[in-house]
């Protein structure tokens, strides 16, 4: 099984149109099972559209109806016309930069039901720091997973107050430690994989039964997902790892890739994305 995670930083990108196509020919090439994105920008200001393959979330999910140029619509209709289908799923977080649905968006190859859960303190729309949590629950050859696409804030704000340990709190219900269920928990984390990373270290030490798929792969191609000063992490030009894929500690994991890095697949983000190839142990 092969998935990926991108954050895409949509319409806040020049050329956007052609990075939409560049990121269809990488998933027709690699045909993942599951895809969680990010930054999946709409226009607040666009015509309202329907797709037959979207998926409304329950839950808490604001009902904020798909714009025509939802930046995942785009990229799923896409593959469309090029005969690969998908089943996906939307939900908004927040307003981003004053003129945007902003959220985080789930495809998967087989049906699923899907559930947004708001984990952030704030529930004010917007604001950014108001943080939702796409979850698919589907089944592949007869096991069942959850999938996960994430979008988390910081471990701090700029004031010393707390946001990313409850945000994960909040996460973590919809999270179960038994045998029967497979995890892909995948996203921007906005948390680095340091020793001193406060909110990496926070994950593993709450959710044991979850491992990072960097540091399990038995073949690991790069690790930053993140080389330069960007949005939320102005004055910190260095490379960091803040985008990850988790699973439960039943996968092993065969390879482990960063993409969309300009070496494997051209960039189309100021984040790079993270391919991973498991199978069961």
């Amino acid at each position: 099984m092969k998935v990926l995670t991108l954050n895409t930083h949509a319409w806040m990108e020049e050329e956007s149109y052609d990075k939409i196509e560049k990121i269809i020919d990488r998933i027709l090439a690699k045909d993942y099972t599951f895809i969680a994105l990010q930054e999946i920008n709409q226009s607040i200001e666009a015509e309202e559209v329907e797709d037959p393959g979207f998926i409304q979330p329950e839950g808490d999910d604001p009902g904020i109806r798909i714009k025509a140029d939802n930046f995942a619509l785009l990229i799923v209709k896409g593959l469309r016309e090029r005969g690969l289908n998908y089943y996906w799923s939307w939900t908004a977080n927040h307003i981003g930069y004053d003129k945007y649905d902003e959220g985080v968006a789930l495809l998967s190859q087989t049906p699923y039901t899907a559930e947004s859960l708001r984990v952030s303190n704030s529930d004010d729309y917007t604001h950014h720091y108001t943080r939702r949590v796409l979850k698919a629950a589907t089944r592949v050859n007869g096991n069942r997973w959850n999938i996960l696409s994430c979008h988390y804030s910081w471990w701090k704000d700029g004031k010393g107050r707390e946001l990313f340990k409850s945000e994960w709190d909040r996460t973590r219900t919809l999270l179960e430690d038994d045998d029967k269920t497979s995890h892909l928990i995948m996203g921007d984390f906005n948390n680095e994989a340091t020793l001193a990373g406060e909110g990496y270290n926070y994950i593993n030490m709450t959710t044991p039964f979850l491992s990072d798929t960097y540091t399990e792969a038995e073949k690991k191609v790069g690790e930053a997902t993140v080389i330069s000063a960007i949005d939320g992490w102005e004055g910190h030009a260095y490379e960091k790892r803040i985008d990850y894929i988790f699973t439960d500690n039943r996968k092993h994991i065969d390879t482990y890739r960063v993409v969309f890095d300009n070496e494997n697949g051209p960039i189309v983000s100021d984040h790079f994305g993270v391919e991973v190839e498991l199978t069961e142990k």
